[in-house]
């Protein structure tokens, strides 16, 4: 059986290391850090804004656009939110929703295609009177 040359073996493992890095660096940086609206103030560029549908929500006849409010999971904060795009058979109030987009002029703009919705879990304890 013929030696494998140490030069061979030293490259391939360079090559997969390179690889490895890249992909973690791809990983974290590619990501949109979730926020809540308490989080949004004079923040720029594109987030996921996570929270709890809160009234009123208008829906656009004719088209897909809605008009919600969001509020902090466990807080007080609200930032209102437009979105056009369909919406999950899920979405109502009080659910917990989350939507990638921009904050612009007080409004936070959704990106189509990035309303998803928290569908409350089954094995959660029910909340008693």
């Amino acid at each position: 059986m013929a030696r494998q040359s140490p030069v061979r073996l030293v490259f391939a493992v360079s090559i997969a290391a390179a690889l490895a890095v890249f992909l973690l660096y791809v990983s974290v940086a590619g990501g949109t850090p979730s926020l809540q609206p308490s989080q949004l103030k004079n923040r720029t560029g594109k987030v996921a804004l996570v929270g709890k549908v809160v009234q009123p929500v208008r829906r656009t006849a004719g088209k897909q656009e809605i008009r919600f409010r969001l509020r902090d999971v466990k807080g007080s904060a609200v930032v209102p939110v437009f979105y056009r795009g369909s919406v999950p058979d899920q979405f109502k109030l009080g659910r917990e929703v989350r939507l990638e987009g921009r904050l612009r002029n007080g409004v936070f703009i959704g990106k189509p295609g990035t309303l998803v919705t928290k569908c409350p879990s089954k094995y959660e304890a029910e909340k008693r009177a």
